[in-house]
């Protein structure tokens, strides 16, 4: 028996060997890391991270390197964690627990790039091209990406928000959504087939059509694109329509939502996704932000409704913050709010990767974790403040907060005029106030909006020890629902310190925090709490992926079996199976199989 399991454990440590061996070879020593140090930035997550099961962290430097590893991967029969910047919230593409196979992660860092067609009416994004660098690109040109800085994590990947479902502030353009992409599926057999649906012709051979893309050697003209691109979508058209539709009784969109998902979109790591074909949109002309401050739930909600059902168009975006959120965001983002209105993204992404590192130095020294945040809490009090004075003031006297931005696409437009009109006449009817934000005050009200949720982590990072756990969910409410001013059951409020609200107002998105009491048991809690979220019809998670956190349901089920059959790509997520093709655990296919 004992000479047995030593035979196994010199087999699984000759083919750990062979594999890095031949990922060196392919990409370099220096590309492929092993020593938990060098992995930290890669392996931590929102849900927390492992470190025995990762062979190697490895960072692919072109496209045909990245085909050559996942092909090597493969033969060697290990998991593939595929990660583009790391910045999601819920887990979904960092390890997470046990697995039956060694893993090796993936990261996209290194593939930037992106090529701009028929004069950037749409674009192809490679797998670490950002919304922000997307966004700089775009500027001059009069276009802008999907999203842009205030509706995103900063740093966050085009790929990334495509994989997972993103949403996003931006009321008009709905979930990021392609049905355009290059990307690899791992088949029955378990090899690998690299799938061209971007409608381009770049070639007959794998290796040929990724130096090509790579190197922009394809044809930029629509007019000169495949024909089997005539009939796909490269973004959700149809979100308008449903936002507008504020009697039904379902939510605009959420991240089960079988109607989301096609190969790439939503595929949450079940396929490596090499490039996306999206569409761009026309930069607004002129745009006007507002500033709607209130005591009274029901003037928002009658607001949302009236807007909603009139002949006016959509805003740009329209954001919820409560009182209370707007309190620790003033004293506990200063830091934040400055280094997203003076640092680039790619900036920004050093700065997180440094933190992550700091980390697991502060951890492996036995010194507190928080550091980090009181040396910047302290510093920070030499900074600007995160909102101009009036904004402050205005934001800390009211007890519910809107802000909504309209555009007129042209000068012929009267968008902003037409809104202006109708919010000045319907304040006037309530109790609230109206501000007409100037271009700087816009600018560092969506910067704060942006800001919050760092600045409600530091406040429990440097004052945990007067709560317990933080919860954080992520909800889509009915379109036609009204008690989106939460009021907790009894049994569920008393397990709570503090609560702290925001969100994509006319989506009917938010993004609830809760502080629990130091003696509550957070998985009680959160079970508990979802058993009251489905009372009331919310589907969740509403834009983050399901990760680590939240179960899939049947739909996405199903679509992870179809992209993945071996269960070889980013397995366990959505907490489903996690062993190789899909069986619940090794020890219940043993019994099976006796």
């Amino acid at each position: 028996m004992l000479s047995n399991i030593k035979k196994a454990s010199d087999e699984g440590t000759e083919q750990s060997m062979g594999l890095l061996t031949d990922l060196i070879a392919t990409v370099g020593a220096a590309n492929v890391l092993t020593k938990p140090n060098q992995q930290q930035s890669y392996l931590h997550g929102a849900t927390g991270d492992i470190a025995d099961a990762v062979k190697a962290v490895v960072t692919p430097d072109t496209l045909v390197a990245l085909w050559r590893v996942i092909n090597i991967c493969a033969a060697a029969d290990v998991i593939i964690i595929a990660q583009a910047a790391n910045t999601g919230l819920t887990g979904g593409s960092t390890p997470y627990g046990d697995y039956d196979r060694p893993v090796v992660l993936v990261s996209m860092q290194l593939l930037n790039g992106s090529y701009l067609l028929d004069d950037a009416k749409e674009v192809i994004a490679l797998p670490a091209t950002t919304l922000q660098q997307l966004e700089m690109q775009l500027s001059p040109l009069g276009r802008e990406p999907h999203s842009v800085l205030g509706s995103s994590c900063v740093g966050a990947s085009v790929i990334g928000g495509i994989c997972n479902s993103s949403g996003g502030m931006l009321v008009q353009r709905g979930p990021a959504y392609t049905e355009m992409a290059l990307f690899a599926r791992r088949n029955n057999d378990g090899e690998f087939e690299l799938i061209n649906h971007l409608g381009i012709d770049l070639g007959e051979h794998p290796e040929q059509q990724l130096r090509n893309l790579q190197s922009g050697q394809f044809d930029k003209n629509l007019s000169a694109l495949s024909d089997t691109s005539v009939n796909k979508s490269n973004a959700n058209h149809h979100y308008q329509h449903k936002v507008r539709d504020y009697k039904a009784s379902t939510p605009a969109r959420f991240n089960n939502d079988p109607n989301g998902l096609y190969e790439a979109a939503g595929s949450a790591g079940k396929v490596i996704v090499f490039a996306v074909r999206v569409a761009t949109f026309a930069k607004p002309a002129q745009e006007q932000t507002f500033y709607i401050s209130t005591d009274n739930a029901d003037t928002l909600t009658i607001l949302r409704k009236q807007w909603l059902k009139s002949a006016l168009n959509l805003p740009v975006l329209a954001e919820y913050m409560h009182k209370d959120y707007n309190d620790i965001t003033l004293r506990y983002g200063r830091d934040t709010c400055l280094s997203m209105r003076k640092l680039p993204a790619s900036k920004i992404g050093v700065l997180y990767r440094l933190q992550a590192k700091i980390s697991y130095c502060l951890d492996k020294w036995r010194l507190p974790k928080t550091l980090p945040d009181r040396v910047l809490q302290m510093a920070a009090i030499f900074m600007p403040a995160s909102l101009p004075k009036n904004l402050a003031e205005q934001s800390l006297s009211y007890r519910y907060h809107l802000i909504i931005k309209v555009a007129d696409d042209d000068d012929k437009s009267n968008d902003i005029a037409a809104a202006t009109a109708f919010l000045r006449e319907y304040l006037q009817r309530q109790q609230g106030k109206l501000h007409l934000c100037t271009k700087d005050e816009a600018q560092a009200l969506l910067v704060f909006r942006s800001a919050a949720t760092a600045a409600m982590f530091r406040y429990h990072n440097l004052n945990h020890t007067a709560f317990g756990e933080l919860l954080s969910t992520d909800i889509a409410l009915p379109r036609n629902a009204t008690d989106w001013d939460e009021s907790l059951p009894t049994h569920l409020q008393q397990q709570v310190s503090r609560t702290f609200y925001l969100g994509h107002f006319f989506c009917h998105v938010l993004h609830q925090d809760y502080l629990l009491k130091p003696a509550v048991d957070v998985k009680d809690f959160k079970k508990a709490l979802l058993d009251f979220y489905n009372e009331r019809h919310i589907e969740y998670p509403a834009e983050h992926n399901v990760g680590h956190v939240y179960t899939a349901k049947p739909a996405l089920r199903s679509f992870y079996k179809k992209l993945d059959p071996t269960n070889s790509l980013n397995p366990g997520i959505g907490r489903t199976a996690k062993w190789k093709n899909w069986r619940v655990s090794p020890i219940m296919e043993e019994t099976n199989d006796g």
